[in-house]
C-alpha cells in the first residue's frame, strides 16, 4: 500500500491510498485534485472515507461518487452527501482487502470519527 498526500485548497491535504490498482481517500473537500491524482497514476477509486462534515472535507464527494462509483462512509451523527454507509465506534469495514476500524473522536465535530488500520 502506498499513502499519498494530495495538496488541496491553499493549506490543506486528501490522503490517498492505493494498491497500485485500487484507491481511497479521506476527506475530499476538492474532486479536481483527487481525480487527477487518481488518472495520473491509473487508479479506480472504490471508497471515500469521511471523519466529519465540514465542506472542505465533503465538498468533493457528489462529483467523485458520480465518476467513480465509489462507495462512502462517513459518521452516523454527521450530515454527509446522501447516499453513504454510517459508520460509528466499534465499526469496522472492509475497504482494498484492508478492514479499517472506526473510532469515535469527538471534539471538532460532535460525531467526528476516526479511521485506524493495523499493520
Amino acid at each position: 500500500m502506498k499513502l499519498v498526500a494530495i495538496p488541496a485548497f491553499t493549506d490543506n491535504y486528501i490522503w490517498m491510498l492505493h494498491d497500485k490498482t485500487r484507491a481511497l481517500v479521506v476527506d475530499p473537500g476538492d474532486s479536481k485534485p483527487v481525480l487527477n491524482a487518481l488518472r495520473r497514476e491509473n487508479l479506480q477509486l472504490e471508497a471515500i472515507l469521511v471523519t466529519h462534515h465540514h465542506a472542505d472535507h465533503v465538498g468533493g464527494i457528489h462529483a467523485l461518487r458520480a465518476l467513480t462509483e465509489a462507495k462512502v462512509y462517513g459518521p452516523l451523527g454527521e450530515p454527509i452527501p446522501l447516499p453513504y454507509d454510517r459508520v460509528r465506534g466499534q465499526d469496522k469495514i472492509h475497504v482494498l482487502g484492508m478492514t479499517i476500524y472506526i473510532l469515535d473522536v469527538p471534539g471538532h465535530t460532535a460525531g467526528h470519527v476516526a479511521y485506524y488500520l493495523e499493520q
